[in-house]
């Protein structure tokens, strides 16, 4: 018997002009995902990765979908985000980076098109990065954890949506029983 496995969808937004946070979200609505809760925005400043492509004094801020996803859909999650990157890009280059990943009672995985010796093969090119693990105090490094999260200035909103994940599983449970 298969067994479905539910998260919280996340995603980590990476860009310089707070314009194209707000089109990506309207975007977003336009795939029936609602954002439930959005992080502070803080600098992305910790390396030039994406300095040639998308400038300077990049923000990253991160959201959460409202409701339970299944983990089945989530390469599905990826394709998605990059389409709305290309819809929003100029001259071939990315106005805006959106990383979606998933968050349950253990973890935060944020998906990539870029292999890596820690990350796990999906499928259609789509690898899973195990970023962070629940611990008793928040959520802790590894590793290869990105230095932006490593600095635990994310945690808070974690723990919110760990909270909200916790609500709709119960919720989910009930309804259920009922």
């Amino acid at each position: 018997m298969k067994t479905e496995y539910f998260a919280k969808l996340i995603i980590g937004a990476l860009y310089s002009d707070q314009q194209w946070l707000e089109q990506a979200k309207m975007e977003m609505q336009c795939l029936n995902w609602v954002i439930q809760l959005q992080s502070e925005e803080l600098p992305f400043d910790k390396t030039d990765y994406y300095t040639r492509e998308m400038g300077r004094e990049l923000k990253r801020c991160f959201l959460s979908i409202e409701g339970l996803q299944s983990l089945e859909c989530s390469v599905d999650w990826k394709f998605k985000t990059l389409e709305i990157e290309n819809l929003l890009s100029f001259d071939g280059k990315r106005r805006i980076n959106l990383d979606p990943g998933y968050l349950d009672f253990h973890r935060v995985v944020l998906l990539s098109g870029k292999e890596g010796p820690q990350k796990i093969y999906l499928r259609d090119g789509i690898w899973a990065d195990l970023v962070l693990l629940k611990d008793k105090g928040g959520f802790r490094e590894l590793a290869w954890t990105f230095p932006d999260l490593k600095d635990g200035f994310y945690n808070d909103f974690f723990m919110q949506v760990r909270a909200e994940y916790k609500a709709e599983i119960m919720l989910n449970k009930k309804l259920r029983e009922s």
